[in-house]
């Protein structure tokens, strides 16, 4: 017996392990048919690949972000803002302060991966923004997993400048570092979860949408001060950059996509950051777990508030 026929059935069940029990129990021999059908003559990179997509569409099933799903229709549409945003977040460093970039490419700490951190990030989101505003989804997948290497990137670099104070600071530097690589990270990561069946060929309004998200991440990484540490450290603005954005994120459960779409092109630019900077004014992580538990529990119970009255609305009528 050939290692081919030993591999299909090991593949196909590992593949089926990331759908949910009941699809499984209703669509498993449908499942097992289609995937025998497509790997009948094929190669071993080639099983490898039909069985890593027949699982990634179980995960999307089980994270409800199939393109029947209101998070799977929100994604599309939110990606060219998404790669907007992306790219006025990587080239904010270059516009604001080309000083700076002058001197990490010719100071005491240039060298040939410095070069490779301060370009990468900058080519990779505005490759990602041409590539949406052309359409081509499958180059902007690609290039997608380069702008999460590229906040990874960013982040390693920081964190090989040791903590400014002590090694009692690692943790500390450890989440400032992220402030500025995570936006990227979570930004690849939005355009990767987006159903590919949605992301059609783009129209003149949605083009429009990726210019509009490089303002807009200019002006937001602006109102953040580059990340830097001095901006919003014991400001309420801080709690609204993640507030504000997580709201319009919120009105998808009302069927408004548009706002929704806005919210969550946003939200990669600040949630890290506002984080960080909450952290600092709580005094550590339990005084902001206590926080944000006691708000999250006034929000769940205002959402049970409200609907209590619409239901008794819905019943008076």
């Amino acid at each position: 017996m050939s290692m081919q026929t030993i591999d299909r059935p090991v593949a196909l069940r590992a593949a089926l392990q990331f759908y949910p029990a009941r699809y499984r129990r209703e669509r498993g021999d449908e499942l097992a048919a289609v995937f025998a059908d497509s790997t009948a003559e094929a190669d071993r990179p080639t099983l490898i690949r039909e069985a890593l997509d027949l699982a990634a569409y179980g995960l999307r099933l089980r994270a409800r972000l199939t393109s029947a799903s209101t998070a799977g229709r929100l994604l599309a549409l939110a990606v060219p803002l998404v790669a907007g945003t992306a790219a006025g977040a990587g080239l904010f460093p270059w516009i604001s302060n080309p000083d700076l970039i002058a001197w990490q490419l010719d100071g005491p700490r240039a060298s040939s991966f410095m070069v490779l951190t301060v370009f990468a990030q900058p080519v990779a989101t505005l490759l990602l923004a041409v590539a949406a505003m052309l359409g081509q989804w499958k180059a902007a997948r690609l290039l997608s997993l380069a702008v999460i290497g590229a906040g990874l990137l960013n982040l390693a670099d920081s964190l090989s400048i040791p903590a400014p104070v002590s090694s009692a600071l690692d943790w500390w530097w450890f989440f400032y570092s992220c402030t500025s690589a995570m936006p990227f990270v979570l930004a690849g990561l939005l355009v990767l979860a987006a159903p590919a069946d949605l992301l059609e060929r783009p129209t003149w309004q949605t083009r429009a949408l990726v210019p509009l998200g490089v303002a807009g991440g200019l002006l937001v990484v602006a109102a953040q001060g580059n990340y830097d540490t001095r901006y919003l450290m014991d400001d309420p603005w801080a709690a609204l950059l993640l507030v504000a954005p997580l709201l319009l994120v919120a009105a998808a459960a009302r069927g408004w996509l548009v706002p929704a779409a806005i919210g969550l092109a946003l939200l990669p630019l600040t949630v890290s950051f506002s984080l960080f900077s909450l952290w600092e004014s709580a005094g550590g992580i339990w005084n902001l777990l206590a926080v944000g538990g006691a708000g999250a529990a006034f929000v769940a119970v205002g959402g049970l508030g409200w609907r209590g009255l619409e239901s008794m609305r819905r019943s008076g009528a």
